[in-house]
């Protein structure tokens, strides 16, 4: 499906998929409060889709608004109404998500893969925007968003938690603040961690020199320890599970790690260098409910995230940021992740079951589980 069609012939099944408080939620988020041109909270959401789903300029987001009959705007009047849609275009992220189930509370074991990634404004070659994202890896959809700015940091406290969920998480989000808000939570980790900066105790409480243990590995053999940290003056059981590289892999992320330093300005850390050998994570599961080459190889599938990420990257160039205005760049990246959804939904849910395109009832949010 070309994300065109989702403002143009998919219209209708579009608007049948929104929350049932589109209207109500536009005006509660001062989206919509002068009705002049843009009557109805759907043509303003067309507008927006108009602007970031299909990629058209301010202008040419007026002229074709013009022609669907939503409104005749120019560009500057675009551009107003995008800036004030920011908030509630964000809101409707999360709503679709809640609705569906897809961020609120169940039961059941599931697991989220989680990731982030920085996008750049025009003429910048750096971060200033950060999506934080979270895959549901059952149904392979997305399951949580969260836009901050380049000071949002990577961490597992962004992400809500249900009871008996598995969180799996690279480096980036190996701090144990994070790793114990999912732990109290009532959920599950297995995150990968680096060798300096997480810092692991034997379960009488002695320091547990990681690289010491995981330089005892034979190619191809598997490691198994358990362990404990320490976070809020709490002590968190989990275990260190690894396995040794093969040379050409270690080789890579050793050039890697140099690249970086050189990048830097300043020498490879030697730990890094030696820690480059190996794939480790903790996990808070027991080895009978997890064994080690499971915990491994569930860690692989945390590359479906990276996936999904190249998916809105290169099929709605989502790193492709026009605006330099800040609200209007929110309304932008939340569009098109809002569209992400929506062309997900149309072309691998609704479509798949409803002969007529999409559902004419929207499943009901899942129910509070109980402990």
């Amino acid at each position: 499906m070309n994300e065109a069609d989702i403002v143009d012939t998919q219209w209708p099944h579009v608007l049948a998929l929104m929350p049932d408080d589109l209207e109500a939620s536009a005006v509660a988020h001062r989206a919509l409060l002068r009705r002049r041109r843009i009557k109805s909270a759907g043509d303003l959401l067309r507008l927006a889709l108009l602007y970031a789903a299909c990629d058209h300029s301010l202008k040419a987001s007026g002229a074709r608004a013009d022609t669907l009959g939503v409104a005749r705007l120019s560009a500057p009047a675009v551009l107003k109404r995008l800036r004030k849609a920011a908030d509630w275009l964000g809101y409707l992220v999360l709503a679709w998500l809640r609705e569906r189930g897809l961020a609120s509370v169940g039961g059941g074991l599931s697991i989220r893969l989680v990731d982030a990634t920085g996008v750049s404004q025009p003429g910048s070659k750096g971060t200033d925007w950060r999506v934080h994202l979270g895959l549901d890896l059952a149904h392979q959809r997305i399951s949580h968003v969260e836009l901050t700015d380049a000071k949002g940091g990577e961490t597992l406290l962004r992400h809500p938690v249900r009871p008996d969920e598995v969180l799996v998480a690279d480096r980036g989000y190996a701090q144990r603040e994070g790793v114990a808000w999912v732990l109290d939570h009532q959920g599950h980790v297995l995150v990968r961690i680096n060798c300096h900066n997480f810092p692991l105790e034997t379960r009488d409480g002695q320091p547990f020199g990681i690289l010491r243990h995981l330089e005892t590995l034979a190619p191809g053999e598997l490691g198994d320890w358990e362990v404990q940290f320490r976070a809020h003056n709490r002590v968190y059981p989990v275990r260190l599970v690894a396995v040794r590289k093969t040379k050409p892999a270690a080789q890579h992320e050793q050039e890697r790690i140099t690249h970086e330093a050189s990048r830097k300005g300043r020498k490879p850390d030697e730990r890094s260098l030696r820690a480059a050998h190996f794939c480790f994570a903790v996990t808070d599961f027991e080895t009978p409910v997890l064994p080690t080459a499971d915990a491994l190889e569930l860690y692989r599938l945390r590359w479906q995230v990276e996936i999904a990420f190249k998916r809105l990257k290169g099929l709605l160039h989502l790193d492709h940021l026009r605006a330099k205005d800040p609200d209007l760049a929110r309304a932008y990246l939340y569009s098109k992740l809002l569209a992400a959804l929506i062309v997900d939904e149309l072309t691998e849910g609704a479509l798949a079951f409803f002969p007529w395109g999409y559902p004419l009832h929207r499943p009901a949010t899942e129910p509070v589980a109980s402990r």
